[in-house]
């Protein structure tokens, strides 16, 4: 089981009282991603649309705090080792994967704002 589903299956577990099998750990591990992901990128969206110009380039630094906010938080918790007990390539590709989910969502609320504001050009 990944980190991920195991940090979901100890908070699940820890709410309801009950044991949970291991065979959901997938399904266990993509509900606390996209809920946790939503809450983030929701929270993005505050932040960012109360700057005078969002910037797709926002999307490194918040990726990279939501990635450090996991580190400091996470083992705090006991869902997570502390980041120094993992591998480097682990460490990395976790790096990456929360930078670029950053940069999508700083994307993504760029592209809307411009939409709404009409900043778009629609061309036949």
């Amino acid at each position: 089981m990944g980190r991920t589903a195991s940090a979901a299956k100890r908070v699940i577990e820890g709410f309801t009282q009950r044991r949970l099998p291991d065979d959901p750990a997938w399904l266990t591990s993509t509900i606390a991603h996209w809920a946790y992901g939503s809450v983030a990128g929701a929270a993005y969206g505050i932040v960012a649309g109360s700057l005078p110009r969002p910037s797709p380039a926002y999307g490194v630094p918040f990726g990279a705090a939501v990635f450090a906010g996991d580190c400091a938080t996470l083992p705090i918790a006991g869902l997570y080792k502390p980041i120094r007990q993992y591998d480097n390539k682990v460490v990395a590709w976790d790096f990456g994967a929360h930078v670029a989910y950053g940069t999508g969502t700083a994307i993504t609320f760029w592209l809307l704002t411009r939409l709404r504001t009409g900043a778009v050009s629609h061309r036949p």
